[in-house]
């Protein structure tokens, strides 16, 4: 471990969380002279992409930065708080938050029951602050919305995260061209340099794609019904591309309501 900030704290050997959409690795740590303050160090190994195609590389690598220093940027109680700034090195990428235990998507696959339905309000009411903050005070689209973009922190708080996607200088009503193709190309296990295709926008994934702040509370909308509903699923199978019938999950929406 080279990196400056792997150094200067004591940091967990293993990581506490880790997901393929999340791309970072979580690991605890503390302060080496106030070992009772906690962090959470976010850390990415280069070497996991190191065979992937040159553009791909580093496209991801760029979404990595962009996240951390989004987050460095944007202060607000509802947003994940950096503590040490991004630090990239040859071989590893790193910044340091307040501490976080999970992400709503770690909640969700371990249980999907877990959560109670005053803790869901109250996250949900968190998650819809924060994306205020950025739309009207920030003037940004955070474009990668999902249960991983969601932290969690050890009072049960959510904090959003996962800015790499984002999109700045956009205004209510404006639709601006989108970035990601959601071509699909990405295999099981595999990084992928979009967000999540199946809680993004219809706009972002039609052809061509456009995008914009209303794009977030139709993520928004797909976060609420998946932890709101009955089943507690995702309402959508894939990429929101033309709304047939078979898109959604069976049994999701009422028949009188399908498209």
């Amino acid at each position: 471990m080279g990196n400056k900030i792997l150094t200067q704290y004591d940091v967990q050997k293993e990581p506490c969380y880790y997901s393929t959409d999340l791309k970072w690795r979580l690991h605890s740590a503390s302060f080496k002279e106030r070992p009772d303050d906690k962090l959470t160090i976010f850390i990415f190994e280069k070497k996991v992409v190191e065979k992937y195609p040159k553009n791909t590389k580093e496209q991801l690598l760029e979404v990595l930065r962009r996240d951390a220093s989004c987050l460095q940027r944007l202060r607000h109680p509802q947003i994940l708080s950096v503590v040490e700034a991004l630090s990239e090195e040859r071989s590893t990428l790193a910044f340091a938050t307040k501490p976080v235990i999970g992400t709503v998507a770690q909640l969700l696959e371990n249980n999907r029951f877990e959560l109670s339905s005053l803790e869901m309000k109250c996250g949900l009411l968190d998650a819809a602050e924060a994306l205020q903050f950025l739309h009207q005070d920030a003037k940004t689209a955070h474009l990668g919305f999902s249960p991983n973009s969601i932290f969690l922190d050890p009072t049960g708080k959510w904090l959003l995260g996962g800015l790499g996607f984002s999109q700045s200088q956009v205004q209510w009503g404006q639709l601006v061209d989108c970035p990601f193709a959601f071509a699909g190309d990405s295999q099981p296990g595999q990084l992928s340099a979009e967000p999540p295709s199946r809680y993004a926008a219809p706009e972002m994934c039609s052809m061509p794609g456009k995008c914009g702040l209303e794009s977030d509370i139709f993520s928004l909308g797909l976060l609420v019904y998946e932890l709101m509903s009955a089943e507690r699923q995702p309402l959508l199978r894939s990429a929101p591309r033309g709304y047939t019938a078979g898109l959604m999950r069976p049994g999701s929406v009422p028949a009188e309501l399908e498209p």
